[in-house]
């Protein structure tokens, strides 16, 4: 937060004490700074719009197309104005928030469960359909472009952004899947902390992607959910660390892995 106050500062100090500098009033919402600092933190965008910002496409010196926080003078009373902006965001005490993991043990029927939705649940109105044609033909219009490896990962990177919240599932041996919601700016280490103290067994364990990579604090305990690419949804699998395997294997207790005051949660279909 401390990171993104400074930075939201910086922006705004350079409007006032270079007003007339035009590269100071746009920011590119791909920027690393901007996605890194800014952006994952609640109310930043907010505060950006009733600084006199606005979101506009603006083409780059490729000729692609960016979207671009532009400021706008006509926006706010007086670009002093700003400074009491700046001041409100020095003095202003963070109030921290924790998210509920809506902690869920599913079993595998439930998990194959669809949601029946009504019919009025796909009806799009007309600003909709504008929509998804422009969507579309953006759509079409990368796919004949020579895109880079880099830029492909750029695309999938901001669409996964769009999201602030992930599902992510648990498969235990047993069949049995343990599910909680996170932020998608959540780390590794979160999902990790979470299956732990669920488990019946202190033990260390590894946990795969659908991919069958597997994940480890070692070299992924500080990776954002979107990093790791684990946006909107997913299901890791759950499977005991190799060094660990043979003291499973002896114990009378095996095939338990969830506490019992969590798998009370179970609920039959």
């Amino acid at each position: 937060v401390d990171t993104c106050v400074e930075t939201l500062c910086k922006y705004l100090e350079n409007i006032v004490t270079q007003p007339e500098e035009e590269k100071f009033q746009k920011i590119r919402m791909s920027n690393r700074v901007f996605t890194e600092r800014v952006q994952p933190i609640e109310g930043s965008m907010e505060l950006l719009l009733a600084a006199g910002f606005e979101q506009k496409k603006v083409r780059n010196a490729d000729g692609v197309e960016e979207d671009f926080l532009v400021f706008q003078k006509d926006n706010v009373p007086s670009v002093e104005s700003l400074v009491t902006l700046i001041d409100a965001l020095r003095t202003a005490e963070p109030i921290q928030l924790e998210l509920d993991r809506n902690l869920q043990v599913l079993l595998p029927s439930q998990a194959a469960n669809k949601v029946q939705l009504p019919p009025s649940f796909y009806a799009l109105s007309p600003e909709e359909i504008k929509r998804e044609q422009q969507l579309r033909q953006e759509a079409i219009e990368k796919s004949q472009m020579l895109r880079t490896k880099a830029m492909r990962e750029k695309d999938e990177i901001r669409e996964m952004r769009k999201y602030k919240f992930a599902i992510i599932r648990v498969r235990f041996p047993d069949g049995i899947l343990l599910q909680g919601t996170f932020s998608v700016y959540e780390r590794y280490n979160d999902i990790h902390e979470f299956v732990q103290e669920n488990l019946e067994h202190d033990l260390p364990f590894v946990l795969s992607m659908p991919t069958g990579h597997k994940v480890t604090l070692e070299e992924d305990a500080n990776k954002t959910l979107i990093d790791l690419r684990l946006v909107p949804a997913t299901i890791l699998t759950f499977a005991w660390h190799s060094s660990v395997a043979e003291q499973i294997h002896n114990s009378p207790n095996k095939d338990v892995f969830l506490k019992p005051e969590v798998m009370v949660l179970v609920q039959e279909v």
